[in-house]
């Protein structure tokens, strides 16, 4: 790792050198120390070389022997041949043979012509040679002038392999030119090589891949020489040929090829599609791999770099190919696999740069590594990620900065993390590599704190043994963490001995590392200094001095440089390890900065008298090294100025020697020498001023004078430095002023110089003589000021004092002319003289010379005739200028603060407010202004120090007040102020002394004079002489509640007072005008009556009559102030000052003050805004009057009243006076009813509806129309009849008033609409349009106003409700907006009252508006202002009336806002909500769920019990919307509802409707079986609150009532209950009502308790009242009602058979139709028993349609047995079976016999048996349906049925077949023929006589004689034989078979 970092730390190593620096100072060094290299040797020049040469070996002559036989034409092939070998054999193994082939003149001819006309063989070796020759690049030139190429080309394409090799080394030697091979280029070009080499390699040759090798790299080299390479390559298909040799060619063709791709893709961007096309990518992919040669893999890498950067589809593909893994891999090869060499770097720098290229930047791939470090999975990977970021930082640079910056601190904290515990070596070393990359890059490197030490530490960790290097690794994680500085992080002494312990025996680079550290601390920290000295550091470090590298002996010398200045111990350490000499070496030998550090070292080194040192100084200046004697000088300077005077004046002693040397070095050759010398002399002389009086300074000075006329710049500058230091002993030393007097005018022009190094020197050396009287005297003014001020302006610090040091001597010794001003002006002096204030640093005495010049300056006034302005007048113009003189008055003595104050006090007037910041922002500066006030006998600094307070005030009055507080200068102050007041009366100054003070000191308060009152403005703008004392104190108290106290201490109440006193006095008994200025005054005492202790004090007291005086007076700055002083008492004074105020008369000069314009009086009102005073004091003040109520109700207010009525009329100097008057009427008005009945007698309603007529300003008009709102809010003024015209002019104020006016107007209506005859009259209506118009676009209180007079209005008038008109509908549009818009929820809660007013009105409710309406409504609901809420839940009822609204309404979620408002006792907000939820319920199951989502039913059970009656009546409502839906009802909000509904029941004055809405929930809950079983409720609970209801007059409530019993009497507990037995006697009544709804329910509930209370269900008369309902022939009579009262009724049956006979016949059959088996059971069993008892019985059931019944219930297999056995005993009947219905009975019987699912034998048997006895009736045997009968009979026969059931079917056949020959065929044609047969046989004899009988029966005649075969006849033989029984049957049956029949009878019987 650290010969991979090593040439890292050696370009960057240390902060002195770059690579750059290296190359420009080190060439020398680098050819001293390395020998030569063979290359150097052979690029000697030939010709020296064959100058020198000598043929020690014959090489000369065997060279000259082979070429001359060359020469020869009769030479033999095999002679040639043989000569070319032995000359190649001679060059190459002899060194000097180059030199004799280059030196004959006809080698290379020869040969060339050999190439040309040879054999083949002399051509090959023709060519070899040629190829070797071009070793030598002067050689190769001469081949190449000689005509080698044609003849190289054709043996190129010779058909000869070995011809063809030996002229591809040839081409290729010859085109090694490289770009500076113009000659060979041109050869080249013209010869048109390219095309034919890309031709050859395109058809290939037989030599194969060495000459592809030899032609790609010929190819190479000419590619950056030859003009029109790249068009030729092109044209010649160069493209497809490279992507071939890709492929093919050997490891160095393809480094060529590559090469020559990454350049074609460069030159042409276009060419980049082809090599994608040709799919080469990959390959280059594959060629960076490790297996393939180094240069293989650099050029392939460096081709993907250019096709990358080229084509971003070149990036896709890459990157799709699994190519950036690859990139990565090769950044890191050349430290995985320990490459080295120029093409390791490339492969590194060209792979990362590919890299770069496909992920967006090398900032994106440095990011992107960082990150990756994270996920890496094992240390190989991390390693080579690090690896990767390393090669990355490496080569990142300022084109990648531009293009994304990277975050230098991310990488760092990245790789500071990779060092963990136990890190892998790999890893470590790595990442250590990464970080010094990282900080070896010189962009990245700068963003990073201590980017050099970490550099350093980072160096010597790579050189560091094992115990070391953790050590400083943990010094290196502590720095980057930023846990400290560099001394922390080394541990601090350890680290220090550490780093020391590494300058000894370590290797150069580390030592150089370990001083660079050193230095780094020495710099950074004291305390490592003394760890460097105690750890033995110093002999350690002088020995570097001597033997170290040049960056480790300039760091050495910088830590001893920085060890000497810290401690006189340390450096007396550091001299006695013999520095100086080593530090001398430096100096002498060094490079430039080296000898500049040992220079400065020794300064700080040597700190006296050394004569050895200043000797071998000396020695220096004298000898040739050092060339430059820049730092000599420097070193010499230090040590002379410490040597004693006597020594340097001793001659020979070494210090004389050395300065009489730096004089004669004077006269030096050499440019830098003469300045540096006189530089060095003038710092002598600047620090010695007993040398500048002694001899050597005159020497000096003649020498430096002689240096004054050459060109040199620096010479001329130093040259007048050396006399300046020379000049400032000029009054001392006499021989220097005689000497210096004949230099003034060389000065003076090099002053004026364009340089301004050389002019500002000039212009110190000419401050410096003005110390001479002489020359101060003969100077002329210009030439000094000029130059001065230019060097003011634009020198140095130092060049500044000296100038202005002159300016000041020289006006010091003039006096300020015309001449003087004028040159002043035009230089600018003013302005630079401020400027060196702000920038000087020389001391007080030039800061005093400053401002006296300055100050002599600021006196000059204009001159001639004001043509000059006065050369003060540009600090007014510059004010920012100011600033140093402000600032010299914080430290200044006493004298320099007057002359500050003096020059800025002139500035007060123009730029007060620029001298106010400055003065306010400057140190101290307050503080010492109020000193010198406080201080200060001239009243002009008095003055003048309170003009600059008052302009401080008036930028930061906090400023001034803190800093006075902070000096305890308050106080004093204030009695000094007031001290000027009592002064300035004493004094009476005249009227021109007056005038001169305002002229001199004076505040202009405001930029332009504005205001009205003519002088009387101007007066408050401008605040001059004593005035500003009063000023200030204003100012003061203004912003000081303490200085209030101190000032009314101090007298001033009373100075005041008595100032005001005397001009009031003063005015009214002289002629003269009033005084203008006493405003002023005024201003104070308003100010301290701010104060209520001032208030109490008796001055105040007395002052109140002379303020009320002052109001009375004609100017009006005078009153204006006058009434803020009353204002001030009124507002903080006690009742008894107030009516002191009232007593005074005040109250009439006030309202004489009321309604002037504000432009009239701008000014005053600029004033009181500035002092914190009222705008307007005469209204404060009267307003403040009026509040008390014994001055208000007094005679004060009676008096007013009438005065303030008159203003209403229009008064044009007094504009605002009626809105004023208005306004103080309007507070007399207000609570006091007696105030209203005067206003009302003294006209007050008329003056306002005439004033109101007039058309007044918005602002009147609107107090106006106020104070008509407060008269009506009396009842007695509404009724007045005056009040019906304030309703007209109140409505034409709507129409056509301000808004303000609108707005009051209003209000003042809607108190009128209160009374009932102005509301239902005719003109209240007229206000509709113009309120709606407010309401549209009127502000926010307008519009409340507005909506509260339409409310009025409309909402207890339904007959204009319902008239409604277009601008109703308007109004609507105007409620929509406001709904929408963003004010206040107030607002909007009254236009949601106003639209729940409106929609009302179906009308209104159809309008789009309405539908607008919607969504600004229910937006509203969440609001949190109540009155809103409510007001939106009752327009949102009105809306939802309309089914398409209330969509709208559920569309836009109102549904979860309503039920949020649920809580709480407002239980009208409850109503309306109910209200509303019900009706968007309604058929909307959507909203019902949403509803019970939001908590709509736990929100009603909360309120529920508290709740009033029709509050619950709603709720209850609600609950039956929601629960009609059954998923709601079956949900678990719902069960909570049902003991409380039960609750609810019970009360006594809860309504029907409520009681229905609340059963009908419960129904709606109870009739799910789920819902009951979570229910365990009792009788009681249940049962019996419901038992009243069902007597309700209501037949809803008795009708759901009974509905719930019939659900809840389901419950089997329930039914059991005793209690249940309660509700029989209601329920039957219910039954008994003849309606049907309430019978069906009865009926129901009746059903849950008939199983268990049968017995007194009949008891109470249930069996009739149930006949009754099963008898109703009432067909829209439901089912179910039938249903459940058969069901009742069969219950009562069944339990006891004694109401058999109760039960009509009719209602039994009746039940037969019943769906339910148990009834029908039961009335089978009852009319079986009815029956049985009463054989008549039978015809009434018959009658009843019993039969039908019957057959219907065999049909539908129900109860088959008991129907049949019914059915039968009732067709046994004779009469019923002569009936029709007998008939009817036939064919449903045979098809149940015939039906599959007839299963029951018995059933079976009956209905045969049935069948039988119908067909004993011959008229029903002839019928139609007695066939379906035969089939069926035979069908029963056919199925194997009991013996029983044959006897009786046979024997229904024999009815059958006996009446009709139709049933014989029926009964044949069923097979009945063959059945009977068998049964003959059968062994029942029963059964076989009854079938014997049957088929005598059947063959009685001929019917059926077809079916008498002779089978038929053998079968029936058969059988009666059997039946010996019965031979007569037998005959007589042979006999109705016929004679042929009897016949073949006997053939069977033979």
């Amino acid at each position: 790792m650290a010969a991979t970092l090593a040439w890292r730390f050696g370009a960057s190593n240390g902060s002195s050198y770059s690579p750059n620096d290296m190359d420009k100072n080190g060439d020398t060094k680098l050819q001293d120390s390395e020998p030569p290299t063979p290359h150097s040797v052979m690029k000697m020049s030939l010709r020296d070389r064959t100058s020198s040469m000598e043929d020690p070996d014959g090489t000369l002559a065997s060279v000259a022997q082979c070429i001359e036989q060359l020469r020869q034409s009769s030479l033999s092939v095999q002679d040639r041949e043989y000569s070319l070998r032995q000359l190649l054999e001679l060059i190459e193994t002899r060194e000097n043979a180059f030199s004799a082939v280059g030196s004959h003149s006809q080698a290379v001819p020869v040969l060339v012509s050999l190439l040309r006309s040879g054999s083949l063989g002399v051509k090959i070796q023709a060519a070899t040679v040629l190829g070797s020759l071009c070793k030598e690049n002067e050689l190769r030139v001469k081949v190449l002038l000689g005509g080698c190429i044609p003849p190289l080309l054709g043996l190129l394409k010779s058909s000869s392999a070995e011809g063809q090799i030996a002229a591809a080394k040839t081409i290729y030697a010859v085109s090694q030119g490289g770009v500076k091979d113009h000659v060979g280029s041109k050869i080249f070009s013209t010869e048109g090589v390219v095309p034919v080499l890309w031709e050859l390699l395109r058809n290939g040759l037989r030599s194969g891949n060495l000459v592809d090798n030899l032609l790609t790299g010929a190819l190479k080299n000419l590619s950056s020489s030859t003009e029109g390479f790249w068009t030729a390559t092109v044209q010649a298909g160069g493209v497809d040929i490279l992507v071939k040799l890709l492929t093919t060619g050997q490891p160095g063709t393809q480094a060529n090829v590559c090469y020559l791709l990454g350049c074609m893709m460069m030159e042409d961007s276009s060419i980049c599609s082809k090599v994608l096309a040709a799919e080469a990518t990959k390959q280059l992919l594959k060629l960076i791999g490790s297996g393939n040669e180094a240069p293989v893999r650099a050029e392939a890498a460096g081709a993907l770099k250019s096709l990358s950067a080229q084509c971003k589809e070149a990036r896709r593909e890459i990157a799709s190919a699994n190519g950036i893994p690859v990139l990565i891999n090769a950044t890191i090869a050349p430290s995985k696999e320990f490459m080295q060499g120029e093409h390791a770097q490339a492969l590194q720098e060209n792979a990362m740069c590919a890299l770069a290229n496909i992920s967006g930047g090398l900032s994106f791939v440095i990011s992107s590594l960082g990150q990756s470090l994270e996920s890496c999975s094992s240390p190989a990977q991390t390693a080579d990620t690090l690896g990767a970021l390393a090669s990355a930082l490496m080569i990142y640079d300022s084109k990648a900065e531009s293009t994304r910056e990277s975050d230098a601190e991310a990488v760092e904290k990245t790789l500071v993390k990779q060092f963990k515990p136990k890190l892998p070596f790999l890893v470590q070393e790595r990442t250590i590599e990464a970080l010094a990359s990282l900080y070896g890059n010189p962009i990245l490197s700068l963003k990073l704190e201590n980017s050099e030490a970490k550099r350093l530490l980072v160096g010597l960790i790579t050189m560091a043994t094992n115990e070391v290097q953790e050590e400083l690794v943990r010094a290196l994680l502590m720095l980057c963490n930023n846990e400290g500085s560099l001394w922390r992080a080394l541990q601090g002494r350890e680290g220090v001995q550490l780093l020391i312990s590494l300058l000894g025996l370590s290797s150069e680079q580390q030592q150089e590392c370990a001083v660079a550290l050193l230095c780094l601390l020495s710099h950074e920290n004291d305390e490592s200094k003394w760890a460097i000295t105690a750890a033995g550091g110093i002999p350690p470090l002088v020995q570097i001095l001597e033997t170290g590298s040049a960056k480790a002996k300039e760091d050495s010398a910088t830590i001893l440089r920085n060890l000497c200045n810290h401690s006189e111990d340390i450096r007396e350490c550091v001299e006695s390890a013999d520095a100086v000499p080593a530090l001398l070496w430096l100096l002498k030998n060094g490079s430039a900065n080296g000898k500049e550090i040992a220079a400065k070292t020794l300064n700080y080194l040597i700190h006296k008298s050394d004569t050895a040192t200043i000797s071998q100084l000396t020695a220096l200046l004298t000898s040739e090294l050092p060339e430059s004697k820049v730092y000599v000088l420097d070193a010499l300077k230090s040590m002379l100025s410490m040597v004693s005077l006597n020594d340097i004046l001793r001659e020979g002693s070494a210090a004389n020697d050395a300065i009489e040397t730096m004089i004669k070095i004077l006269n030096s050759t050499k440019e830098e020498t003469q300045a540096k010398s006189a530089f060095a002399l003038a710092g002598i002389f600047e620090t010695r001023k007993d040398l500048r009086e002694s001899s050597i300074a005159v020497k000096a000075q003649l020498s430096v004078m002689k240096l004054l006329n050459v060109e040199s710049e620096s010479i001329l500058a130093e040259s007048s430095h050396c006399l300046a230091a020379i000049f400032l002993s000029v009054k001392e030393n006499r021989d220097v002023a005689a000497v210096a007097r004949d230099v003034s005018s060389p000065l003076i022009t090099l002053a004026n110089s364009s340089a301004l190094e050389v002019a500002e020197q000039a212009t110190c050396a000419l401050a410096n003589l003005l110390l001479d009287g002489e020359v101060l005297e003969k100077a002329v003014s210009e030439e000094i000021i000029l130059p001065a001020t230019r060097v003011l302006r634009e020198g140095t610090i130092s060049g500044k004092t000296h100038a202005a040091a002159a300016i000041a001597r020289l006006l010091h010794s003039r006096q300020i002319d015309y001449a003087i001003t004028d040159c002043v002006n035009r230089a600018g002096t003013v302005l630079a003289l401020v400027s060196f204030l702000e920038s000087a640093n020389g001391g007080p005495s030039a800061v005093a010379e400053a401002l006296e010049a300055l100050a002599i300056l600021s006196r000059s006034n204009e001159t001639a005739g004001g043509q000059i302005r006065p050369a003060w007048a540009v600090l007014a113009e510059f004010p920012e200028s100011i600033t140093p003189i402000v600032s010299s008055i914080a430290d200044a003595a006493p004298m320099l603060q007057d002359k500050a104050i003096e020059i800025l006090s002139r500035l007060s007037r123009d730029q007060s407010a620029v001298l106010g910041e400055m003065v306010a922002t400057a140190s101290g500066c307050i503080a010492s202004v109020a000193k010198r006030v406080i201080n200060s006998k001239s009243g002009k600094v008095k003055i003048g120090g309170a003009a600059l307070l008052t302009c401080a005030a008036k930028y930061s009055h906090q400023r001034v007040v803190e800093d006075l507080n902070q000096s305890n200068s308050c106080i004093y102050l204030i009695q000094s102020l007031v001290a000027m007041l009592t002064s300035a009366e004493s004094a009476s100054p005249s009227q021109n002394d007056v005038d001169d003070e305002k002229e001199c000191i004076s505040i202009c308060r405001t930029s332009k004079v504005e205001g009205g009152y003519g002088e009387s403005a101007s007066e408050t703008s401008m605040i001059h002489g004593y005035n500003l004392a009063i000023w200030l104190l204003s100012v003061l108290a203004c912003h000081d509640e303490k200085s209030k106290i101190f000032i009314l201490e101090a007298g001033a109440v009373e100075a005041v007072t008595d100032r005001i006193s005397n001009c009031y006095l003063l005015y009214n008994q002289s002629e003269l005008s009033e005084d203008r200025s006493i405003w002023i005054c005024s201003l104070l005492l308003a100010i301290l009556f701010q104060d209520r202790d001032i208030i109490r004090a008796h001055a105040t007291m007395k002052s109140i009559p002379v303020l009320a005086n002052l109001l009375k007076t004609e100017e009006f700055a005078n009153r204006y102030f006058a009434a803020q002083a009353i204002a001030s008492l009124v507002c903080n004074g006690s009742r008894g000052t107030l009516l002191s105020v009232a007593n005074s008369g005040a109250a009439g000069g006030l309202i004489s003050l009321l309604g002037c314009a504000d432009a009239d009086i701008s000014d005053l009102l600029q004033l009181s805004e500035e002092f914190g005073l009222v705008h307007y004091p005469d209204q404060v003040a009267l307003e403040r009057l009026f509040r008390v109520e014994d001055i208000r109700v007094g005679a004060t207010s009676r008096k007013s009243i009438p005065a303030l009525v008159d203003l209403l009329k229009p008064i044009p100097d007094r504009p605002g006076a009626p809105f004023l008057a208005l306004g103080l009427l309007t507070q007399l008005s207000k609570d006091c009813p007696s105030n209203k009945i005067v206003m009302v007698e003294s006209g007050a309603l008329e003056a306002l509806t005439k004033y109101l007529s007039l058309g007044p300003q918005d602002a009147t008009e609107e107090a106006a129309t106020d104070l008509l709102g407060i008269l009506f809010s009396s009842a007695e003024i509404r009724r007045h009849e005056s009040a019906f015209g304030a309703v007209s002019q109140l409505v034409a104020v709507l129409r056509l008033g301000g808004r303000g006016a609108r707005y009051s107007a209003a209000i003042a209506l809607e108190s009128l609409f209160s009374a009932d005859h102005i509301r239902n009259a005719d003109t209240a209506r007229q206000a509709v349009q113009p309120l709606v118009e407010i309401l549209n676009t009127g502000l926010e209180k307008e519009q409340h106003a507005a909506i509260a007079a339409l409310v009025r209005l409309l909402s207890e008038n339904p007959s204009r409700a319902l008239a409604v008109a277009d601008v109703e509908m308007n109004a609507v549009d105007v409620l929509c907006r406001i709904l929408s818009s963003n004010c206040s929820m107030e607002l909007k809660g009254n236009a949601a009252e106003l639209c729940g007013v409106l929609f009302g009105n179906t009308r209104i409710r159809s309008t789009m508006g309405a539908a607008r309406c919607v969504e600004p409504l229910v937006a509203l609901l969440v609001s949190e202002y109540s009155p809103a809420q409510h007001s939106v839940v009752r327009a949102l009822d009105k809306l939802v009336d309309d089914e398409q609204l209330a969509e709208l309404v559920a569309a836009h979620g109102a549904v979860v806002p309503l039920v949020g408002l649920l809580y709480g006792k407002n239980y009208m907000l409850h109503e309306a909500i109910s209200r509303a939820l019900v009706k968007l319920g309604k058929d909307r199951p959507a909203c019902k769920m949403e509803m019970v989502k939001a908590g709509v039913i736990e929100s009603i059970l909360d309120i529920l019990h508290e709740a009033p009656d029709f509050l619950s009546s709603a709720f209850a409502e609600l609950l039956r919307i929601l629960t009609n839906n059954a998923s709601i009802a079956k949900g678990p909000s719902a069960a909570k509802v049902v003991e409380p509904l039960f609750l609810l029941l019970t009360r006594p004055e809860f309504g029907p409707d409520g009681q229905h809405s609340a059963l009908q929930v419960l129904v709606n809950i109870l009739e799910h079986p789920q819902c009951r079983a979570d229910y365990n409720l009792n009788s009681h609970q249940a049962i019996e609150p419901l038992i009243p209801l069902l007597d309700s007059p209501a037949p809803a409530v008795q009708q759901l009532a009974a509905e719930l019993l019939s659900h809840l009497l389901l419950e089997e507990h329930l039914q059991k209950d005793p209690l249940t037995q309660q509700v029989i006697g209601p329920l039957l009544r219910v039954l008994g009502s003849g309606i049907h709804i309430l019978q069906q329910r009865a009926v129901k509930a009746l059903v849950g308790i008939a199983l268990t209370w049968p017995n007194e269900i009949a008891k109470e008369g249930g069996v009739a009242e149930l006949s009754k309902v099963i008898l109703q022939a009432d067909p829209s009579l439901p089912h179910a009602l039938w249903e459940s009262a058969a069901a009742v009724l069969a219950s009562i049956l069944q339990f006891s058979s004694e109401f058999y006979l109760e039960v009509p016949v009719a209602v039994l059959v009746r039940l037969l139709r019943s769906g339910t088996e148990g009834t029908v059971v039961g009335a089978l069993n009852a009319l079986l028993v009815l029956e049985s008892d009463d054989g008549t019985s039978a015809e009434a059931m018959a009658e009843s349609g019993a039969i039908e019944a019957l057959l219907e219930l065999l049909r539908s297999h129900q109860c088959e047995e008991t129907a049949a056995r019914l059915l039968e005993v009732l067709l046994n009947n004779v009469k019923i079976r002569e009936a029709k219905a007998a008939k009817t009975a036939i064919l449903p019987l045979s098809q149940y016999l015939l039906d599959p699912q007839t299963q029951g034998q018995q059933a079976r048997l009956l209905a045969t048996l049935a069948l039988g006895d119908l067909f004993q009736n011959e008229g029903l045997a002839r019928s139609s349906d007695a066939a379906s009968a035969c089939r069926a009979l035979v069908n029963v026969l056919e199925e194997q049925p009991t013996e029983e059931m044959k006897v009786v079917a046979i024997c229904a056949l024999q009815n059958l077949v006996m009446y009709s020959r139709s049933n014989k065929r029926a009964v044949a044609e069923a097979g009945g023929v063959q059945v009977v047969l068998d049964l003959i046989g059968s062994s029942d004899p029963d059964t076989s006589v009854q079938a014997a009988m049957f088929v005598k029966l059947l063959f009685s005649n001929h019917t059926i004689q077809e079916y008498a075969s002779s089978e038929t006849v053998r079968a029936i033989t058969g059988k009666f034989f059997l039946l010996a029984d019965y031979p007569s049957m037998l005959f007589h049956l042979l006999i109705q078979f016929g004679s042929y029949s009897v016949v073949n009878w006997f053939r069977i019987v033979q």
